[in-house]
């Protein structure tokens, strides 16, 4: 058997979902979301030294990284027209709660993940 990166890629990079809706408005949180890709290595290295500096750190880190690692959303600007993933970045930045949510819950899954392959060693 061998690697096809074409084929695998997609299984190979964890994502994480995060629901958001009703901090926006909406009905139920699973109405607005974003899935966000794992960052590679040398950003991951960064996110945890800011994880470490505390929360102020890790929003500094998060303003240049976040458009980058959107790989989903469901936010619209119009009707018609879908948000690019610079404007998704800046409308969750928007909102204190939001950004908490969206970095917390990214943050946890990351690392949790990094953890658990550490623990396997």
């Amino acid at each position: 058997m061998k690697y096809i990166r074409a084929k695998a890629y997609e299984n190979a990079i964890q994502k994480v979902r995060v629901e958001f809706g009703t901090l926006i408005g909406l009905e139920k949180d699973e109405d607005a979301y974003v899935v966000l890709k794992e960052l590679p290595t040398l950003e991951m290295m960064q996110l945890n030294e800011a994880h470490e500096k505390g929360r102020k750190e890790l929003l500094e880190f998060f303003v240049e990284v976040l458009p980058l690692i959107i790989v989903e959303h469901n936010l619209y600007e119009t009707e018609t027209e879908k948000m690019t993933n610079d404007e998704v970045a800046r409308f969750i930045y928007e909102k204190l709660d939001l950004t908490g949510k969206v970095i917390g819950e990214y943050a946890s899954a990351s690392f949790f993940t990094r953890e658990n392959a550490e623990d396997a060693r």
